[in-house]
């Protein structure tokens, strides 16, 4: 009978203000109670206590010593990839995008088999494993917050001036409870004439646009279907007191190049035979919120160009982009780096065609921070580690690194299983192209 493999809980980067965790105590308490060994890397900065871990069985190291199941939340350094072990992260390498390559080939190099979260799916390709509701909560809490603090900065008043960024609230609960504060405000003060109509559109229909219209849900918002909006613009036929939300499906955020009706069978096998349509939306919008999936193959959705363009029309409004999706130069192109809790956000001035710090210049403001769900720590890792416990616990008990193709291993976990014995597995062998 083959020994359990030991499961090491990886320490993550304080540098990037990292402080969740990818199980938490309670849940590695049930691993060893299912004879699972247990190793956790200290971290005086994670959200849990080493002592809460040494409680649940597990042992407490500063660095991996018999653990040979590796898991974390985000990829390691490639200098600190341990050779011959298993790592379940979230990579970022499967895009084909040039900023993970090295991670990828460093996975290779080392005989790394490299489990990646975001490829857990079911048959129809819905994720299992996910932080992205907690993506959207934060990114559109803190994307009120600074787009209040922008419009402060020149002189005009909005009802998310008392919002606080997500770190700064204790729990999902206290959050929420601002979050209503701040709908009262809209519902009893409203917006500016000129922030009226307040409307926010949404990219994508996963769990990341779940989690923004939850919020969005609590402060008096109404939907507006993008068909609509000239219309409804045009007629004046919104209240100051409410804010309004678009989600983009992709008939109405892509057009056919020829001028065909959007078919969506052609678009996945053709997708370069299609474009943004988004330029008719834009200079409707108060903010963007960017929660889709987007690899290299796929048409970029905001372009330097397209604002430099629009820009120029007297009405244009857009003023604050959140880049939540994280693509560098990717479907919001104007997103050429990733920020960070102490600075979130930057500035692209299409004029000028430069970016600054911030978000007191003109133009428009984007927050790309690369892990929003860790500002409210316990309740996103509570919430994850729940997801992939059995996972875990099916690939410790199967005692064997060899987890690619044995039909003991659970189909899903097969499938995101990205490199194994120094090669790419099947289905990302389209990723050699970008070894170069």
């Amino acid at each position: 009978m083959k020994k359990s493999l030991v499961v090491g809980i990886l320490k993550e980067s304080e540098d990037r203000g990292e402080r969740r965790a990818p199980l938490t105590p309670s849940d590695v308490r049930w691993l060893v109670e299912k004879g699972i060994e247990v190793e956790v890397v200290s971290s005086d900065f994670r959200i849990f206590k080493d002592n809460d871990y040494f409680k649940a069985g597990a042992r407490i190291v500063k660095r991996i010593k018999k653990a040979s199941f590796l898991v974390g939340v985000k990829a390691p350094d490639p200098a600190d990839i341990l050779s011959g072990k298993i790592y379940m992260i979230f990579s970022h390498a499967t895009k084909g995008q040039n900023n993970n390559i090295h991670l990828l080939k460093e996975f290779l190099r080392k005989d790394v088999t490299m489990v990646d979260y975001e490829k857990i799916t079911d048959r129809n390709g819905k994720r299992l494993v996910y932080f992205g509701r907690f993506a959207g909560i934060c990114g559109l809490v803190d994307s009120l917050h600074y787009y209040g603090k922008k419009m402060k900065n020149r002189g005009i008043k909005t009802p998310f001036l008392q919002l606080k960024p997500c770190w700064k609230y204790g729990s999902i609960e206290d959050l929420k409870r601002a979050v209503e504060r701040a709908g009262k405000r809209v519902r009893e003060e409203g917006f500016p004439g000129k922030l009226t109509p307040f409307i926010t559109g949404i990219i994508g229909h996963g769990n990341v646009s779940c989690g923004i219209q939850e919020i969005l849900g609590l402060m008096n918002t109404v939907e507006v279907h993008p068909g609509e909006i000239k219309r409804f613009v045009r007629q004046k036929r919104y209240d100051n007191k409410k804010i309004y939300m678009m989600v983009f499906k992709k008939e109405e955020r892509l057009r056919s190049m020829k001028g065909k009706k959007f078919c969506p069978e052609e678009y996945f096998k053709h997708p370069d035979m299609f474009e943004s349509n988004l330029d008719r939306y834009i200079p409707k919008l108060n903010m963007l919120m960017n929660a889709g999936y987007w690899n290299v193959s796929y048409p970029k959705l905001v372009t330097r160009d397209m604002i430099k363009d629009l820009y120029k029309k007297k009405d244009f409004r857009l003023e604050f982009i959140a880049d939540i999706s994280c693509d560098i130069d990717g479907a919001v192109e104007l997103t050429y780096r990733t920020t960070t809790r102490k600075k979130p956000t930057y500035t692209y001035a299409p004029v000028k065609d430069i970016y600054r710090d911030g978000y007191k210049d003109r133009g428009i403001t984007l927050l790309a921070v690369d892990n929003l769900p860790t500002e409210l720590p316990k309740d996103s890792s509570d919430s994850f580690s729940k997801l992939i416990r059995g996972y875990v616990y099916k690939i410790a008990a199967h005692g064997t690194v060899d987890i690619g193709r044995h039909i003991a291993i659970p189909r899903e976990i097969r499938g995101a299983v990205v490199t194994q014995n120094a090669e790419l597995m099947k289905h990302y062998q389209y990723l050699k192209k970008d070894f170069g």
